[in-house]
């Protein structure tokens, strides 16, 4: 049997994060896409027959999607925002978004 469209746009976008986060291998050769997969088919069968397994394999991949996207992005502001080691005050400041105010200039203007 053919799995449910749902599901296999969940096996999709769970590839699809797999792929971001191991850019330099192919995604057919890891592990983890053997195993998803697998679990993918093994609920195959029993999709039509007992739908508590279908809504299974569709919490499973969704969490996988999630826990992949969250940890791609743990690690792109990780690097943006810890890589450099020590910044400046005004570095800091236009990092949140903020300018700092420019000095106190006594001399007269006239």
């Amino acid at each position: 049997m053919a799995a449910s469209k749902e599901s296999r746009v969940l096996i999709r976008a769970v590839i699809q994060e797999l792929r971001r986060s191991l850019p330099q291998k192919p995604v057919r050769n890891s592990l983890a896409a053997q195993f998803l997969l697998s679990e993918a088919r093994k609920h195959q069968t029993t999709e039509k027959r007992l739908c508590r397994a279908h809504q299974e394999l569709q919490a499973k991949m969704d969490t996988y999607r999630t826990y992949l996207a969250s940890s791609r992005k743990g690690k792109e502001l990780h690097l943006q925002y810890h890589a450099r080691g020590e910044r400046s005050v005004e570095e800091s400041a236009r990092l949140v978004g903020l300018g700092l105010p420019k000095p106190y200039d006594k001399s007269p203007e006239h």
